[in-house]
């Protein structure tokens, strides 16, 4: 296994195949607009970064990141104890199904630290399900402490009505 920062889209597709089973199947399922996602994603090409975790020239994982201050639900509680134009924002990490428990999302997290512009980003945040007692245990495994929640409404996987999940912000210093 391998982990590249991705140089253009041309695994777009792949990234975005991960992000769909990650967050239209399980627990987690909501709904998913296409279009808006395919956006999404492509932003981090020119305002982020993209980690991608690579087995036989297929991706298995992938970490997002980009500056903080993108994160449009950031709590107050953040914004008024940390200097946001010096913290950098994973906002997203996926690890295929089948690939889960190999340690790829230690990987992907270790790459990120290793990579990162420390001459940039003092600080680094990951917001998270609180139900997602895996991602929690690996992020705080790998240094992050909770530092604040929210409360963020999504919408049914089929389109129809709405379900609220909890966060957890967590935050780790860099360096």
């Amino acid at each position: 296994m391998n982990i590249i920062q991705a140089q253009d889209d041309e695994s777009l597709d792949e990234i975005i195949a991960l992000y769909i089973k990650a967050f239209f199947t399980g627990p987690s399922k909501q709904f998913i607009n296409l279009k808006e996602l395919n956006e999404y994603i492509a932003g981090f090409f020119s305002d982020g970064k993209i980690l991608l975790a690579l087995e036989k020239n297929r991706v298995i994982g992938a970490l997002l990141y980009c500056p903080l201050q993108k994160d449009t639900l950031l709590p107050k509680l953040i914004h008024k104890n940390f200097n946001v134009e010096s913290c950098v924002y994973v906002a997203e990490m996926m690890v295929s199904e089948m690939a889960r428990g190999q340690g790829i999302g230690t990987q992907l997290l270790q790459s990120f630290f290793d990579t990162v512009d420390k001459t940039r980003y003092t600080d680094a945040f990951i917001r998270v399900w609180d139900k997602n007692t895996t991602a929690l245990n690996l992020y705080k495994k790998m240094g992050f402490v909770p530092i604040s929640t929210i409360e963020q409404t999504k919408r049914n996987a089929d389109g129809n009505g709405t379900f609220v999940m909890k966060k957890t912000y967590l935050h780790s210093k860099i360096g």
